[in-house]
C-alpha cells in the first residue's frame, strides 16, 4: 500500500511564508545580478588592459588559468541566475494557484520553487569557491614578487 504524502497546506497558504519568500527571492536575484555585473566589468577591463599592453602574464599557463576561471565563474553565475529567475516564476505561479484554491498544484509548484532556489544557492557557493581560488592565486603571485 502506498502511503499518501501529508502536505501542510496551512503552512504555505495561511502564514507569511510566501510573502517572506518573495523578499528572499528578490534579494537573491539582486545579489546574483550584482556578482554577474562585477564579473562582466572585470572581464571587459582585463580585455582592455591586455589590448593596451597594460596587463602582462608571466607565461601561457597563467593566462589560461585566468581565462578558465572567468569561464567557470560566468557559467556558474549564468546557471545561478537562471535557477533564481525560474524559482521566482515558480513562486509567483504557486501564489497564483493558491489564490485560485488549487492548493495541491500550488504546493507542488512551491516545492519546485524551493528546489530551484536551493540549487541556485549551491551553484552560487561553487562560484564563490572558484572566485576564492582565483583570488588566492593572485595573492600568491603578489607574494612571489617580493620587491619590498
Amino acid at each position: 500500500m502506498i502511503k499518501m504524502i501529508n502536505f501542510n497546506f496551512d503552512l504555505v497558504s495561511s502564514t507569511s511564508l510566501l510573502g517572506n519568500m518573495f523578499f528572499a527571492s528578490t534579494i537573491f536575484i539582486t545579489l546574483v545580478i550584482a556578482r554577474y555585473a562585477t564579473l562582466a566589468k572585470l572581464i571587459r577591463d582585463s580585455r582592455g588592459a591586455i589590448e593596451n599592453g597594460d596587463l602582462k602574464f608571466n607565461d601561457r599557463n597563467e593566462y589560461l588559468f585566468h581565462i578558465q576561471h572567468y569561464e567557470k565563474r560566468l557559467r556558474l553565475l549564468k546557471t545561478t541566475l537562471y535557477l533564481a529567475l525560474f524559482g521566482g516564476v515558480a513562486l509567483c505561479a504557486s501564489m497564483f494557484f493558491l489564490l485560485l484554491h488549487f492548493d495541491l498544484i500550488g504546493l507542488f509548484i512551491f516545492g519546485l520553487h524551493l528546489i530551484l532556489i536551493l540549487s541556485g544557492l549551491v551553484s552560487l557557493v561553487i562560484e564563490l569557491a572558484v572566485s576564492f581560488e582565483a583570488l588566492t592565486e593572485h595573492l600568491d603571485i603578489l607574494k612571489s614578487w617580493n620587491k619590498f
